[in-house]
């Protein structure tokens, strides 16, 4: 059952009109209710039961004496701090500046290596203290009882080439590898995927989460700063790099990025919704970099637009990269781990979005 979805059925089944109240607030007249974003409410541990305020997603939530965070990574919603998740999504503070990157700058990109000989297979994302983000081309070879326990995740890594850096990194292996149930490995629709640490990370100054988009982010015309971070290759004719790099990349209109994309692959190409584009000239993913994060710029804190999915070389002239549109997943990416919070066991499930 998609808890979340359901709940959002319930909160549109019960959204007052005009000065009327809903029959469910009209039964609790006394509730400890705070109008906030929906999945605040929900990570909060609270229950959504009618829509407030101006925005959309705003809801008015309940909050019993039993409520808890679902993580401690995430703070207990509260009046204060109800528009924003300010917990997340924090570069580091001491560099102002997009160009080389510098231990503990991007602290939620993480590094999924295969055991026991550390073989790096993709980048991914910190979302909380026990789920990682990626691509589900990185992960989907991982999948049934004899690759059980054979990835784990390295969190706070800068410099794979040393031994001793400032900031020690942590390591958890993963207990379950999660892939969209739409994913097609030969076209990679629905490229995307969680996995599940089998123990929480420690939050450190080099381990941090990245925000989730907000739903007024769908459109990203907003966001005038993205970046993609990885140890991919930085052009087609280098090697792989030994520590963390960083580039800044435009993001593409829609119809412009499939025309591009139909002059590579056919006037029959449809680039669908549920992908993004970014890129240029010499500022591109390249191999190495699946799996990672694009993260886009809003007052301050860092919002997590795309998973990097494919592309065709690298930082070539009029040919884009193409990310999963983490915007178009947040119900499913809830749902999961809202569902699954507490079955460490739990080797594939398969949700529609």
């Amino acid at each position: 059952m998609q808890t979340a979805a359901l709940l959002l059925l319930l909160v549109c089944v019960l959204r007052p009109s005009g000065g009327q109240r809903s029959r469910d607030e009209a039964s609790r007249p006394n509730l400890n209710c705070d109008c906030m974003d929906y999945w605040k409410c929900v990570m909060g541990g609270g229950e959504p039961y009618s829509y407030c305020g101006l925005a959309d997603s705003s809801v008015c939530c309940f909050f019993t004496p039993d409520s808890k965070p679902l993580t401690s990574f995430f703070a207990s919603p509260s009046p204060s701090n109800k528009n924003s998740p300010s917990n997340c999504g924090h570069r580091g503070t001491d560099w102002a500046t997009i160009g080389e990157a510098r231990q503990g700058e991007w602290p939620w990109h993480v590094a999924i290596l295969e055991k026991p000989d550390d073989l790096y297979v993709c980048g991914g994302s910190l979302l909380d203290e026990s789920w990682v983000l990626t691509a589900a081309h990185c992960v989907d070879d991982y999948l049934g009882k004899s690759s059980e326990g054979t990835l784990k995740v390295r969190l706070g890594e800068f410099d794979v080439a040393s031994l001793k850096e400032t900031l020690p990194h942590q390591e958890r292996d993963v207990a379950a590898v999660i892939l969209h149930a739409g994913f097609d490995n030969r076209t990679l629709a629905h490229d995307i995927a969680l996995l599940r640490l089998a123990s929480p990370a420690q939050h450190r100054p080099n381990v941090d989460i990245v925000c989730l988009p907000r739903r007024d982010q769908d459109n990203t015309s907003g966001f005038k700063r993205c970046v993609i971070t990885g140890w991919g290759r930085k052009n087609e004719a280098s090697d792989h790099s030994s520590q963390l790099k960083e580039v800044q990349v435009p993001l593409w209109e829609h119809s412009q990025c499939e025309k591009a994309l139909k002059e590579k692959f056919g006037p029959a190409y449809a680039l669908p919704d549920t992908a993004i584009c970014a890129g240029s000239e010499g500022h591109d993913a390249c191999d190495g970099d699946g799996g990672g994060p694009l993260v886009c710029e809003d007052a301050g804190q860092w919002f997590q637009v795309g998973v990097i999915s494919f592309g065709i070389g690298c930082g070539r002239k009029n040919t884009p990269g193409v990310y999963t549109r983490v915007s178009r997943y947040e119900g499913w990416i809830m749902d999961t781990i809202l569902e699954h919070k507490s079955d460490p066991l739990v080797k594939r499930l398969l949700f529609e979005q």
